[in-house]
Order: structure tokens, then C-alpha cells, then sequence
């Protein structure tokens, strides 16, 4: 199982992902777009700064997991899950999802960048956009 991430690989996947939800919200906001129509622009060949932003974070998570490049993804966290239910149901302690304790300073990771409902376009509250 990969060792825990260090402070320098955490701050390097939540810098990535902000970059690239910023760059989502730029791209979203000059042309009008939704999420599927922005993401409809991976299909067209060519250069593609959504493309490159998400190979970005997918490199430096893959870098905090200690994954290889080439490593198949999915096998690699059915390993992972497999471990750590291995290790819980021993009773032995688990890093459980968000920031490790020992990460200085969690504030610092928190953002207001998320994806927002535009709640006048709901028919209702409950409406799952």
C-alpha cells in the first residue's frame, strides 16, 4: 500500500484542482456553457487547456497515491480498498477521507470555488442539476 502523502503532494493536488475548476468557470462563463457542453470540447482534436489542466491533477494525484504513470487505475484502488478494509476490520487505524491530521494549517485548503445549483432555472428545491 503507498505511503501517506506528503504535506507538499496534498498542497499540489488541491492547487491543481482549483486550477482546474477556475479554468472550468472561465471557459464556462465566456462561451455560456454547461458542464456537458464544456466537456463536449474533449471530443474535438487538437490542443485543449481543460485537457491539459485535468492531466495536470490526475499527475499530481497520481503522484500523492505513488501510482506509476502507466498504472492501471482502477485496479490500483480496488488494491488500495481492499488494504484498508483489511487493515479496518483489525481494528487498525485508517486515514479516513479529507485532509490527513496532520496537515498544517487545514484552512488553507478550503475554497468557495464548487459548482453551484443556479437555483432560478429550478422547477423546484429538490431538483438535482
Amino acid at each position: 500500500m503507498a505511503a501517506e502523502p506528503s504535506a507538499k503532494q496534498i498542497r499540489a493536488v488541491a492547487d491543481a484542482a482549483c486550477e482546474l475548476r477556475a479554468l472550468r468557470r472561465q471557459i464556462m462563463d465566456a462561451n455560456g456553457w454547461s458542464l456537458r457542453e464544456l466537456y463536449r470540447t474533449l471530443e474535438t482534436p487538437g490542443d485543449n487547456k481543460l485537457l491539459d489542466a485535468q492531466a495536470a491533477l490526475d499527475t499530481a494525484v497520481r503522484a500523492a497515491y505513488g501510482m506509476k504513470e502507466k498504472e492501471d487505475i482502477l485496479a490500483f484502488l480496488l488494491t488500495l480498498n481492499l488494504a484498508l478494509a483489511e487493515k479496518e476490520a483489525k481494528n487498525e487505524p485508517i486515514t479516513p477521507p479529507g485532509l490527513p491530521a496532520f496537515v498544517p494549517e487545514p484552512r488553507t485548503f478550503v475554497s468557495n470555488d464548487c459548482v453551484r445549483a443556479n437555483r432560478s432555472s429550478a422547477t423546484n428545491d429538490s431538483t438535482i442539476l
